[in-house]
């Protein structure tokens, strides 16, 4: 019985070196088998959540490019910033001369049953008279992208980062192509309308790419057609004019009836609410981390430096000037990390969704960030099978939460793997790599497979 109790203390006592070994000997052989070491830069982290021991690490310091896994970070110093319990208020206020005030939130998933729930609601809490409509817009700027971003991440790629944000603003239209493939006609459903000018050539696929011309205020669209495209969903062009048509078909709808133009203004302090639609955080987060939402985690990424900037500031922000910032969003992001203790120098932040090309992290920075926050990843990030994960590392359901990032020529992982007695966390990023993008998404799964079934297998050997 004694020697049992020895033998037990040593496996316990081995295990982490035993485990790390077969852990490292498994990666290495997988990357070995694709010949990464030549045709790619690959670094990876992995280490025990519990513990923060290191498992296995491989150019662990390289400055190398998340992707999308930027999102996890921003979203992580955003809701340590708000606080979980903050809500995305739409709301209406009412001043002493009967003027309404429209309070954008920027909240990023706004629809237009929202607006229609929002009109009712002041349908039923507000009979008087109403004088004039304003708009307070002041929650964050009117700058669509952020400056770090490349042409081609911008419209009509991504729809303008905007405090205006309803449906998207994005609207459907229909490309027609005539049975004598030369034709073409443009059906749009929305009252948002656009100004198009074909330039499409019948091809073998359809390859339609649509260019603004800001001089002349009008959509080009280019490229081949050989279908027709139902559903194409576009976005708009200009926000607040889109969201203020919304808005005026919601308040027409319930039987408010104002004809004048809305104005724009700071809602008043003395003013009261009446009339609110809103919307929680985590649902707003679970959305981005899932579905990799560029907009709406820039959105985030500015209403939390607002928040942020705002408690620094003596001054408040008035209407011709909002806290509402990509800046101040960095500095949030910066100061957060900062204070968990993680070196801030070792990283370059310019957004807050990972589409700039300038962010930098290395992948040990990255789980040390991963642990120190103590996010929960099983309540926000999707498991297999699930969101960015669909039809990946299937088995895995409940055992892995991750968030992946996704460039041209770069493929990033983060997130956690469960194991029968321990969690560990995972980060990775490869980049310049010459094979196929599917392969590559195949192998990272395979490597997640690998470390899970190391430890399970380990398990049932000591049993």
């Amino acid at each position: 019985m004694f020697k049992k109790i020895i033998l037990l203390f040593l496996l316990f006592l081995f295990q982490t070196p035993v485990f790390s070994s077969e852990i490292s000997s498994s990666v290495n052989k997988i990357l070995n088998s694709y010949d990464f070491d030549k045709n790619a830069i690959v670094s990876i982290s992995i280490k025990d959540k519990n513990t923060s021991e290191t498992i296995f690490e491989k150019s662990e310091k390289k400055d190398l490019n998340p992707a999308s896994a930027m999102k996890l970070y921003s979203a992580i110093a955003a809701m340590n910033t708000l606080g979980e319990n903050y809500e995305f208020k739409t709301s209406i206020y009412k001043d002493k001369n009967n003027n309404l005030y429209v309070k954008l939130s920027a909240d990023p998933l706004l629809r237009e049953e929202d607006l229609n729930t929002l009109a009712k609601n002041l349908k039923e809490n507000y009979k008087g008279k109403i004088n004039k409509i304003y708009i307070d817009d002041s929650i964050i700027d009117l700058i669509p992208y952020p400056e770090s971003w490349q042409i081609d991440d911008s419209w009509p790629n991504t729809p303008k980062i905007s405090p205006y944000m309803v449906d998207y603003n994005t609207v459907s239209v229909d490309i027609m192509l005539n049975d004598n493939k030369k034709d073409v006609r443009f059906i749009q459903r929305s009252p948002y309308r656009f100004s198009f000018v074909n330039r499409l050539e019948y091809g073998n696929s359809n390859n339609a790419r649509f260019v603004y011309d800001e001089e002349l205020n009008v959509v080009n669209v280019m490229g081949t057609i050989n279908s027709s495209i139902t559903s194409k969903r576009i976005p708009v062009l200009n926000p607040r004019y889109f969201f203020c048509k919304k808005l005026n078909d919601a308040l027409n709808k319930n039987g408010i009836k104002f004809n004048d133009k809305f104005l724009f203004a700071k809602t008043p302090a003395d003013s009261v609410k009446i009339a609110e639609i809103s919307r929680p955080l985590d649902v707003i987060v679970k959305h981005i981390l899932n579905t990799s939402d560029n907009v709406a985690s820039e959105m985030l990424f500015k209403v939390a430096g607002a928040k942020y900037a705002s408690d620094k500031s003596p001054v408040k922000s008035n209407y011709n000037h909002t806290f509402g910032t990509t800046e101040n969003g960095i500095n949030m992001f910066l100061e957060y990390y900062k204070n968990l203790g993680l070196d801030v120098d070792e990283i370059q932040v310019k957004d807050g969704s990972g589409v700039s090309r300038y962010d930098i992290l290395n992948t040990d920075w990255m789980n040390n960030a991963l642990i120190k926050s103590g996010f929960d990843c099983e309540k926000y990030l999707p498991t297999a099978n699930q969101g960015t994960l669909n039809k990946r590392m299937r088995g895995l359901e409940n055992k892995v939460y991750f968030k992946t990032g996704t460039h041209r020529g770069t493929s990033a992982l983060v997130g956690i793997i469960k194991t029968f007695d321990t969690t560990y966390c995972y980060s990775s990023i490869m980049t310049n790599y010459k094979i196929n993008h599917t392969l590559l998404k195949a192998i990272e799964d395979e490597i997640v497979y690998r470390i899970y079934r190391i430890k399970k297998e380990d398990i049932n050997e000591n049993e």
